[in-house]
């Protein structure tokens, strides 16, 4: 949910430089679609019914709610590659020069993790007696995707970080299929009683601590950082229309690959159980394949809207408040106090789905006008 850095103003190539990269709107188109996919998702969970959720199209909703989590954190990674590309355009090469920036919004980020937290502790155990809050402290200290952004930001321009001026493509690939293929075993993984969870955790370990670990989930910023510099540089020498085209066609054929590897053989890998099976690198490179034709999609979005408002764009540039308060809205209080909390059909709660959206963007306009 971390937003792309704006990339600075054109200017004259000068020795030891070049000519500073332009803004990808397209990036925040992509990330106002997850935006859009993970209310969605949340809002579905928590107030369709257990009946509504018996259907086909309540099947759906969960479908398509593996896309904002993956689509978040590769845009992390996608983000990053945008910070070290207008950074190489002013002439900084240092590696610690290119590296403290985001290691630093890192620790912001976490910081943020446990703040939601800390809100989310106050507010689910509102009227409970203060000698039961202890029993729950251990909400407090949940790894969830803001933590995971936080702890991959610490990490990842670690690895990925341009040597010599030049982006560190097989380092971060290399990084991502160690992070992918050992996520099966160290994501599911039981850890010794010596290891306070709340560490072992950001490594993996068991739901409800553990939802968004290190393996296999840091997987998706390194792959992000990859594709950020191929849609920096593409754009740069071939145009966004061919960049983006070439996203879409790579998530097709990824998506094709694997389908036809699970045709010829269902159990190539055989997993334990479908969570850790959604761990693995089959589930990795579907999902990735699905991620390349969303971002396909925003660029004719973005080609047609130009200039003028775009509601996507607009959520995309606002995704961490928006994720803030949402989040309450679908699973808090208010949700149960008005009845909404596992009660609705359907129909009802896509009606409360277009509310929420609009909702959403009114907070979003707010905020960008405030921050004005």
């Amino acid at each position: 949910m971390e937003s792309s850095p704006p990339a600075p103003p054109v200017e004259p190539a000068a020795p030891g430089k070049r000519a500073s990269p332009p803004r990808l709107d397209v990036v925040d188109w992509v990330r106002g679609a997850a935006v859009v996919l993970m209310i969605q998702t949340h809002l579905y969970d928590a107030w369709v019914s257990p009946a509504g959720k018996l259907t086909a199209a309540y099947g759906w909703t969960r479908f398509v709610g593996g896309i904002p989590s993956r689509l978040f954190l590769m845009l992390v990674g996608v983000s990053i590659a945008l910070r070290f590309e207008a950074q190489l355009a002013r002439g900084v090469t240092e590696r610690r020069a290119l590296v403290r920036p985001v290691q630093r919004r890192g620790l912001e980020m976490l910081g943020l993790a446990y703040l939601f937290r800390l809100q989310e502790y106050v507010l689910g155990h509102m009227g409970q007696s203060i000698v039961d809050l202890p029993r729950y402290w251990q909400d407090l200290l949940r790894i969830d995707i803001l933590n995971c952004i936080g702890a991959t930001m610490l990490i990842v321009p670690v690895i990925t970080a341009p040597r010599s001026g030049r982006p560190s493509y097989l380092l971060a690939l290399a990084g991502m299929l160690a992070f992918v293929c050992l996520g099966p075993v160290l994501g599911p993984a039981h850890y010794p009683a010596f290891i306070p969870t709340w560490i072992s955790s950001y490594v993996g370990g068991q739901r409800p601590m553990s939802w968004f670990p290190l393996f296999p989930w840091a997987a998706w910023p390194l792959a992000g950082v990859v594709v950020g510099h191929l849609w920096v540089r593409g754009a740069a020498r071939r145009g966004l229309a061919l960049t983006f085209l070439a996203t879409g066609l790579a998530g097709l054929a990824l998506i094709g690959l694997v389908d036809l590897i699970r045709k010829i053989d269902p159990q190539v890998i055989r997993y334990p159980s479908e969570l850790v099976q959604q761990m693995g690198p089959g589930s990795f490179f579907y999902r990735l394949g699905m991620n390349g034709i969303v971002a396909f999609l925003g660029w004719p979005a973005v080609a047609i809207v130009g200039r003028r408002f775009s509601v996507l764009r607009q959520l995309g540039r606002t995704s961490l408040l928006v994720y803030w308060i949402h989040v309450d809205l679908c699973y808090g209080l208010i949700a149960h106090k008005l009845g909404l909390y596992g009660r609705l059909s359907m129909g009802q709660a896509s009606i409360g789905l277009l509310l929420m959206i609009g909702l959403m963007l009114g907070v979003s306009l707010a905020k960008t006008r405030w921050s004005k």
